[in-house]
């Protein structure tokens, strides 16, 4: 009994610190290179420990990797999936070069190629705990076969099935939620509950990380709406909210991967552009600011509103604090205003 509570709280344990210290990770379709290699390492490390918590019944290990490996096909990319599934079956003769070991080898082949497309088949076909339930269904049945194939005792192997169905669909049904439920608080603190964009606290969470990371090539924009208090006098706060929305849908609709929008103020945003080149930064907020301009935008009433932005753009310099970086880009947008505003203004590098 304690083993099992043990691989459920190593569970619970690597589930929060994955999502407490990774951003998007939920139903990711991929991500980039360093996402993948953390994302391999860690579970090839829970899969260490849940494998160093087994339970040993007649020289059969049983832990909860098949729960690992079904969160795993849900949430997480194939080739981390697939890749940690082959390298723990291989680490398992670290636990005995038996026939047993050698069996899940071969179950661990077949898994790590037929899970992750059992997952892409399912997605959009159930909801997600239906979904948990299929996969930890199919990552159960090796463990399973390998039980009533090798245990001679039947009444103990079917006791040991049960019990692994019945721990098996209630971690899944606990789990599921406690996932969601994490997954919302670690949204809702970084996202701006009125346009859906990530607030400030994100976007200074992303300068540090961009410093941490050392990156060179990084452009920051702040933009502002002109005259943002005559519409709210004119049309009411209901339609200023209204409005904000639909600029939000706006720069959602032009973003590219290199390009992070987000609410730093009332009417302010903020634009983080990371490995482009500063011409190419330029245009795309250019090309923004255009697109605001020829937008109709409507107030609660349905009454069309004609709005425009002013913005900012400093590209980072050499050995140069984002802090300094968005000063500058601040004292551009300010410089935009003056200029008679609907402009897009470029700090100078030196």
């Amino acid at each position: 009994m304690v083993n099992i509570l043990a691989n459920v709280g190593v569970m619970l344990m690597a589930v929060y610190f994955y999502m407490r210290t990774s951003t998007g990770w939920h139903e990711q379709a991929g991500g980039n290179k360093s996402d993948i290699i953390n994302s391999f390492l860690l579970e090839v490390l829970v899969g260490i420990i849940l494998m160093s918590f087994s339970i040993v019944v007649d020289g059969l290990r049983y832990d909860f990797r098949f729960l690992l490996f079904c969160f795993s096909a849900k949430y997480l990319d194939w080739k981390v999936t697939s890749s940690s599934i082959l390298l723990l079956a291989i680490l398992r003769f670290g636990w005995g070069n038996d026939q047993v070991a050698q069996m899940n080898v071969l179950a661990s082949v077949i898994l790590a190629v037929s899970l992750p497309l059992i997952a892409a088949f399912i997605k959009k076909k159930w909801n997600d705990l239906m979904q948990l339930y299929i996969l930890v269904s199919y990552c159960m049945w090796p463990t399973i076969l390998l039980s009533n194939y090798l245990i001679a005792d039947r009444l103990q192997a079917v006791y040991i099935s049960m019990v692994m169905v019945v721990v098996g669909y209630g971690s899944v049904f606990i789990m599921h939620h406690f996932v969601f439920d994490l997954y919302y608080l670690i949204i809702s603190a970084s996202t701006d509950h009125l346009t859906g964009l990530k607030n400030v606290r994100a976007f200074h969470k992303e300068l540090s990380s961009v410093e941490q990371r050392n990156n060179p090539s990084v452009t920051l924009a702040v933009i502002d709406i002109d005259y943002f208090k005559d519409y709210n006098d004119c049309f009411g706060h209901d339609s200023g909210d209204a409005t904000l929305r639909q600029l939000a849908g706006v720069f959602n609709a032009q973003a590219v991967s290199e390009a992070t929008f987000y609410r730093i103020g009332g009417e302010e945003f903020a634009l983080v552009l990371e490995n482009t080149q500063a011409t190419d930064s330029e245009n795309f907020v250019r090309h923004i600011q255009r697109t605001v301009e020829e937008n109709v935008f409507f107030a609660t009433t349905g009454e069309p509103i004609a709005l425009t932005i002013s913005a900012g753009v400093a590209h980072r310099r050499k050995n140069e604090s984002l802090k300094k970086t968005l000063k500058r880009a601040d004292n551009a947008l300010y410089q935009a205003k003056r200029n008679g505003r609907n402009k897009v203004m470029i700090a100078q590098l030196h």
